[in-house]
Order: C-alpha cells, then structure tokens, then sequence
C-alpha cells in the first residue's frame, strides 16, 4: 500500500519552504529574547504586535497596510540562559510561494549574536 501513496503524492523539490523562516539561537534568557524580538519588530522594522503571550514565547506581528505581511515569532528555551527564536512570515494568498521576506531577515539580523540593540 505504502508504494500508491508514494505514487501519488507529488514530489516537492528540497529546499522548498511553504513560507519564509529563519532560526537564530541568543544567548540570553528567554525575557531578555523576548525584549530584543518586541524592539526589532516596533522600533528596528516599524511593525505592530497584535498578539502576544504572558509567558514571552509567541509574538504575532503584522507590517504595512495593503498586501500585509504577518510575522510569528516562537521563542523556545534552549536552556536557563539560551533561547531559539523561530521567526515565520505569513502572507496574503498568491499564485507564487514567497522564498523570502525583508522582514524575516531583518529581523534574524538585527537579533544575531554581534549586533548591538538599538538606543
């Protein structure tokens, strides 16, 4: 049965995501990481959270008005002072899967290791 199934699912070529997504790993606790993502999508990118929780584990945020991008940022911890951000952009429907999103790499930018938060 195994070999019809495998017949008719398609094959997706590797690589192919269904939307943008970047991980990066802060060495930071995970309300200082929290902090950090809530500052670059507000002041670095100008964007609006409109869902968040009290935890600081989930922050949904959208940008722009017409053809609005949404982002979702998971932040896990890796340990008491390690956390894994997973940042996803979510997208209007189109004929074309997005590969990329100015948001999603800003935003893995601005929190990589090295870079400073802004003033």
């Amino acid at each position: 049965m195994s070999f019809i199934f495998k017949w008719l699912r398609p094959e997706r070529p590797g690589g192919v995501a269904l939307h943008p997504v970047r991980i990066v790993e802060l060495d930071e606790p995970v309300e200082a990481a929290y902090g950090r993502c809530a500052q670059g999508i507000e002041r670095v990118l100008g964007g609006v959270i409109r869902e968040t929780d009290e935890r600081h584990r989930h922050i949904d945020a959208t940008f722009g008005l017409v053809n609005s991008e949404r982002i979702t940022v998971t932040l896990e911890p890796v340990n008491d002072a390690r956390t894994r951000v997973t940042i996803e952009s979510r997208r209007v429907l189109s004929a074309e899967p997005a590969r990329t999103s100015q948001y999603v790499g800003e935003l893995a930018k601005f929190l990589s290791p090295g870079t400073k938060p802004a003033e």
